[in-house]
């Protein structure tokens, strides 16, 4: 009987551990589209404006915006590749970036033009000012580049360096640091991207890099895989161990923090997760349609007390989050 009884008790702290956990969101809904194409990314410059982009490979492409919040979008510009990156620097510029070329869009302009041509598959940008930043680009798994640009203007190319594997993701910890990844790759920058260090990282296809404060940053992978620094990218700690592609591992796409402990990681089949410490615990938003695969979210404070997020997914489908 006391076997039993053990047993019992096992068998019940097993089955706790292992049910996810899930949250209700105040407020989760779909937000209407005027595409029907895959979404890629979205960036908001306030809970008002925004951008997002997205496509269909080789064919065509597209850049929408809103002006109230996500609740209308309208179609900017179409193009004839896909587009994969939209990101807008601190003084209000955007820049876009995909298949054989890039874009921006002063802060005081309505119309996109292009500011490099170079035909490749640019995955993601992050410009700091008008005059740093980088940007990625690769093929489907290999080929990587890394474009910097600067000091002075960021249509000026300061140096291109190459890796063995396709790299997906880009951005500035502050001024000078940069991050860096891909496909069992991990770089990181002291210089604003003019040289890189790759880190004895692997074990999967890093998706997005994200650093919601100057030394505290975070990396998802398709296998499941979430990485965290406390050190500024100095070095890395696995906070969920990835694996095989499957139930328990879905492919995580995107990940999105609005505090060092609050953030999101969003992925196929309606995976939209959130922690709010730090990632020692994840629970899934239950509002987040399973038919959804989602590729990138993003959120901010619009006050002390309130937050709100936007997220994308394939098939034009646009969403918006409040908590």
């Amino acid at each position: 009987m006391r076997l039993f009884h053990i047993l019992l008790v096992t068998t019940l702290l097993v089955a706790a551990c292992c049910k996810e956990a899930t949250l209700s969101l105040p407020t989760f809904r779909e937000l209407p589209s005027p595409v029907a194409d895959d979404f890629s990314s979205i960036w908001m410059l306030d809970t008002l404006r925004g951008v997002a982009v997205g496509g269909k490979a080789w064919e065509r492409g597209f850049i929408v915006s809103t002006a109230d919040g996500g609740l209308t979008w309208r179609t900017d510009t179409l193009l004839q590749r896909k587009m994969e990156c939209v990101r807008f620097d601190r003084t209000g510029q955007g820049y876009v970036c995909g298949q054989d070329f890039a874009l921006y869009r002063s802060p005081d302009g309505d119309s996109w033009a292009a500011w490099r041509v170079n035909y490749q598959w640019n995955r993601a940008c992050w410009l700091l000012d008008g005059q740093r930043g980088a940007m990625v680009a690769g093929g489907a798994y290999r080929f990587g580049e890394i474009f910097a640009f600067g000091p002075t203007a960021f249509w000026q190319l300061d140096t291109l360096q190459k890796t063995e594997n396709v790299l997906s993701d880009v951005t500035f910890s502050d001024s000078i640091t940069a991050h860096a990844v891909g496909l069992g790759w991990v770089l990181r920058s002291d210089d604003a991207g003019r040289t890189w260090q790759r880190l004895d990282i692997t074990g999967d296809f890093f998706r997005s890099v994200h650093f919601p404060a100057p030394h505290t940053g975070y990396i998802c992978g398709s296998s499941g895989a979430i990485l965290k620094t406390l050190d500024g990218g100095r070095s890395w700690q696995e906070i969920r161990k990835g694996g095989s592609l499957g139930k328990r591992n879905q492919p995580l796409r995107a990940l999105w923090f609005v505090s060092p402990d609050t953030g999101f990681v969003v992925g196929d089949d309606g995976l939209f997760w959130m922690t709010e410490n730090g990632g020692i615990t994840w629970a899934q938003v239950e509002q987040a349609p399973a038919d959804a695969d989602f590729t990138s979210v993003f959120a901010l404070a619009d006050s002390a007390s309130h937050h709100r997020g936007w997220a994308v997914a394939a098939n034009g489908r646009i969403f918006g989050f409040e908590w």
